[in-house]
């Protein structure tokens, strides 16, 4: 990612503020919102940790979707055909164990995730910095430290990022993540194609728009 990405925000029903996904040309000087560090130890496991820079609750909330969406799509862009099916397919499963008929279950989704066994059969140490920041006016901006990482890490630390997710976010936090990545993965499969540059954008705002559209149908704000 020697670029950053720039967004707009977008308010979702008045719970968070999230992005509806523009590039831009140019990078005006940057406010830092938001640092993420996945850190792979010698154990093969990632611990996930956070510099929330003084803010809280639901800007963080919104911080943390956004840093996740972007990076499964950096993640998807990045790896093979083969690799990003078995990506694409453990994110869904992951949805399903979280959003349940009984609601929403903050439900672990490593434990036995064959995403996660190359890393837990050969561990390997490896730092992930995403640096997510106002960009003027209403842009945003997420990077990542360091720029060109061994690809064996992406797949792992996007499911060690969204699990992070799931415990920690509030409950309208999770249910909109949840719903933005189903989204994303009926873009995948349904609509574009991850090789696309413009899959960064194109896949978070599908599956933003379309969370939206369902939290919308279910709060009744919108008439059918």
């Amino acid at each position: 990612m020697n670029r950053p990405l720039f967004f707009r925000l977008l308010p979702i029903l008045g719970l968070l503020i999230l992005p509806g996904f523009a590039q831009a040309q140019t990078a005006p000087a940057a406010k830092t919102l938001l640092a993420t560090k996945i850190a792979f130890g010698p154990d093969g496991n990632a611990k996930v940790s956070y510099d929330a820079k003084g803010q809280a609750g639901k800007d963080v909330d919104g911080n943390k979707i956004e840093s996740t969406l972007v990076f499964y799509a950096f993640a998807m862009s990045r790896l093979d055909s083969d690799s990003g099916k078995v990506l694409l397919n453990q994110v869904q499963a992951s949805i399903s164990k979280v959003a349940t008929e009984q609601g929403m279950v903050r439900a672990d989704i490593l434990k036995g995730n064959p995403v996660m066994k190359p890393l837990q059969d050969a561990p390997a140490a490896q730092t992930i910095d995403l640096i997510f920041s106002e960009a003027g006016g209403k842009a945003h901006s997420l990077e990542m430290k360091p720029e060109t990482i061994d690809i064996k890490f992406l797949a792992p630390a996007t499911m060690a990022l969204i699990q992070d997710q799931v415990k920690g976010l509030s409950e309208s936090g999770l249910r909109l993540m949840v719903l933005a990545m189903g989204g994303m993965n009926k873009w995948y499969r349904e609509v574009g194609k991850a090789s696309d540059p413009d899959s960064l954008v194109k896949a978070p705002a599908y599956g933003l728009n379309l969370a939206l559209d369902i939290l919308e149908k279910l709060s009744g704000k919108k008439k059918n």
